[in-house]
């Protein structure tokens, strides 16, 4: 028994040092979001042939390739960073406008980017380091992952994102793509409803309220009035119920009932007419069988006479004796009267 509980001490001393804990910070979010994309770009390449008017064409676009966006190839999107991000290096470009405010007037422009803009722009918001690193950069969280990369893989010792003006923010959102966003963009999901993957998704948010303004987090963080800043907050704030502040999931989510019911009524014209169809194939037997060749009594009476006609022709030829006696009786006939 003592035995036992020195190996039970030593295994937990080799997950837990002091208060240096092994954590894989917004795992599930992650893990949610990110299955949620690979079945849309699924989804993607079987609609993306339909009218750019299409319901779900438009709204899996706005998923995948953002609000405004022209790009439609998911080969460029993978490999090159949108050029909105050029925005991020720029004097007061605090990440807060770009992952946890609500869209908001004119000086929306200098940030083309906001929280629920896109399912990849979201994912960045959620998995790039922070400031100075935080959380992978951690002493207290030492061997810790974010969205299940440490920090030698996201480069967090240089490269971070927060409210500071430091130079290396687009290079840290450059290498949350690299490693993050483009596994989330290949591949494929157990998951095949899009639907469904969209309920699991929606799952990991959290309803909350700050300062009697209804909020939506995904990640850690959202609090106070910077949230998702990159300090000590890696998340996104969504704002669904601003008419301004578009929310690629929640446009989604109606696009998706519209096209259900685009579905049904295509499938009832489809066998309305196939039933026409059926009933004009149908039509013409009909018509055959009711008005069949018709008979006349003189059409009778002829048919009779002709029959009557071609049988004594055939007896008069086969007993060798006239049916029709010869004209010379017939005179004889006439004398003796």
């Amino acid at each position: 028994m003592i035995m036992f509980w020195m190996i039970f001490m030593v295994v937990v001393m080799g997950l837990v040092n002091g208060d240096k804990v092994v954590t894989d910070h917004n795992e599930h979010e992650h893990a949610s979001l990110c299955d949620f994309l690979k079945v849309t770009v699924r989804k993607w390449e079987h609609i993306r042939e339909r009218s750019p008017e299409d319901p779900l064409r438009k709204a899996l676009k706005q998923t995948i390739f953002g609000y405004g966006s022209l790009e439609e190839e998911l080969d460029t999107l993978k490999r090159t960073l949108p050029g909105d991000y050029n925005k991020v290096g720029e004097s007061g470009s605090s990440r807060t406008l770009w992952c946890g405010q609500r869209r908001q007037g004119e000086h929306q422009d200098s940030y083309p980017r906001w929280p629920g803009h896109s399912g990849p722009h979201d994912l960045v918001c959620l998995c790039t380091a922070g400031e100075n690193g935080w959380p992978v950069n951690s002493t207290s969280d030492t061997g810790s992952t974010l969205c299940g990369h440490n920090k030698d893989a996201l480069e967090a010792g240089e490269k971070w994102w927060s409210g500071t003006n430091n130079t290396q923010k687009k290079d840290a959102i450059q290498k949350t793509w690299d490693v993050t966003v483009n596994q989330c963009l290949s591949g494929y999901s157990q998951e095949t409803d899009l639907a469904a993957a969209l309920h699991k998704f929606k799952d990991k948010i959290k309803k909350t309220t700050f300062d009697d303004e209804t909020r939506y987090i995904l990640g850690e963080g959202g609090t106070g009035w910077s949230p998702c800043n990159g300090n000590g907050q890696v998340c996104v704030t969504y704002y669904p119920n601003s008419t301004d502040t578009h929310t690629w999931w929640s446009d989604l989510e109606k696009a998706l009932v519209q096209d259900e019911k685009i579905q049904k009524q295509r499938a009832e014209a489809e066998r309305r007419k196939n039933r026409d169809e059926e009933k004009n194939l149908d039509s013409p037997k009909a018509e055959a069988s009711i008005s069949g060749p018709t008979t006349t009594n003189q059409t009778e009476k002829n048919n009779q006479e002709s029959n009557l006609t071609d049988k004594l022709r055939k007896l008069n030829l086969t007993s060798g004796t006239p049916i029709i006696p010869p004209s010379s009786w017939l005179l004889r006939a006439v004398f003796l009267i």
